[in-house]
Formats: structure tokens, C-alpha cells, sequence
């Protein structure tokens, strides 16, 4: 049976409570899980850029929607200036997340810049099991 256009709405109506309810749920887990599917793609693209020595500023473990994060600032130097940054990593186990955050806790690393916006920074993973920080299998 098809309806017809005009009728949608009426035949939707009922939904509509239960779809404004679940929204927000949907939003947010459509943004965790693509989170780490941008991550990816951004570290990609950035695998060409130019490096960095870059040194950890400071290394904080918190909460965030059932997972532990790690959040890195640092400092590097690209044309000239110096400019600071973000890493952030998600753990599904506290343990590890800690284990990570005192692997590179003061840590010099290398960090990748945008040639054109030198302020646009990424770390990569690869750059980060080369140091030995990131072990992942």
C-alpha cells in the first residue's frame, strides 16, 4: 500500500516523540564512533607534512563518555615560531590509558605540521610507537 505524499506527516506523527527522544543519542553516538575514523583520516593526510621536535607540555587522563582519554599539549617549533597543540587518545581500559600517559610524560615526540598553516599540528601513532610510547599490537 503506498501512501500518499501528503498523508506522511500524519502517519509520523506518532513517532515523532520517540525520534526527538532519540536523537540526541543517535547525534552523540555518531560522533564517538566516527571520532576515531577522523583521527585516521587526518593522521593520513598528514603523514606527508613536514616534522617537528616537539616536547609534552603536560599529560592528563579523564573520563569521557565511558572511556578513559588521554590529552597531550605540546610545544614545537615550525618556521620560525614556536606553536603549541593536542593529542587526544582514547582507552578502553584505565590501566592502559594511565600506562601511556606516564610512557610520555615529558617526552620529546615528533610532530607533523600543515606547510601553509604551520599552526595546524598532528602526532601521528606511527611517530609514537617509534618512541617506544605506544604499543599497540
Amino acid at each position: 500500500m503506498s501512501l500518499p505524499h501528503t498523508n506522511w506527516w500524519h502517519w509520523l506523527a506518532p513517532f515523532s516523540g520517540t525520534f526527538h527522544t532519540l536523537l540526541p543519542y543517535l547525534v552523540g553516538g555518531g560522533a564517538l564512533g566516527s571520532q576515531p575514523l577522523l583521527q585516521k583520516l587526518r593522521q593520513r593526510r598528514a603523514a606527508a607534512w613536514p616534522s617537528a621536535d616537539g616536547a609534552i607540555q603536560s599529560v592528563k587522563v579523564s573520563q569521557r563518555n565511558g572511556r578513559t582519554v588521554v590529552t597531550l599539549e605540546y610545544r614545537y617549533y615550525a618556521q620560525s615560531e614556536y606553536r603549541y597543540g593536542k593529542y587526544m587518545r582514547q582507552f578502553r581500559r584505565k590501566q592502559a590509558a594511565e600506562q601511556f600517559a606516564e610512557a610520555v610524560r615529558g617526552r620529546h615526540i615528533q610532530v607533523r605540521y600543515e606547510p601553509n598553516k604551520p599552526q595546524i599540528s598532528v602526532v601521528l601513532d606511527d611517530d609514537l610507537r617509534l618512541t617506544g610510547a605506544l604499543q599497540i599490537g
